[in-house]
């Protein structure tokens, strides 16, 4: 046990000297000079005091306030209509267009990004309504099931 960790404590050593060298080699400088300069001397001590146990509460505080204040807003559900017409054919909608037409569940954590729709398949210019993203959505699974099934 106590040659595992003394072989864990030369490499250390030697890493952190191989990676100060490096640095020199690049730079031309020690990579600690500056902080030596900053802190006249005694930069070890003007460390400890920058993560006094309350500073570290009080910035935790802040943190855990800031990602609070900043929760995503959820989308709004869009509303999705199955229907199949006289001659067989599967449609979906956001307006039934039949009698007959059932509301569809969206899972939106199976749904595509927009980065992921090829660009070629819409025209970029012209805003989309939701019914056309979410064909757009369906032609880009199916390609990309096909392709997968190819490969």
């Amino acid at each position: 046990m106590m040659r595992l960790i003394f072989r864990t404590l030369v490499l250390v050593v030697l890493l952190f000297g191989i990676a100060n060298y490096l640095i020199y080699l690049k730079t031309g400088q020690p990579p600690f000079n500056s902080v030596r300069e900053n802190y006249n001397g005694n930069w070890l001590a003007a460390i400890k005091d920058s993560f006094s146990s309350s500073d570290l509460v009080e910035r935790a505080k802040k943190t855990v306030d800031d990602l609070s204040a900043e929760e995503p807003a959820k989308p709004a559900p869009t509303k999705v209509y199955k229907w199949t017409d006289a001659e067989g054919v599967v449609h979906y909608g956001d307006r039934p267009d039949s009698a007959g037409a059932e509301q569809v569940e969206v899972k939106i954590q199976n749904a595509i990004s927009a980065d992921e729709f090829k660009s070629g398949s819409t025209n970029s210019s012209a805003p989309q309504t939701p019914l056309e993203k979410a064909r757009a959505a369906a032609e880009s699974m199916k390609a990309r099931s096909q392709q997968q099934e190819a490969n």
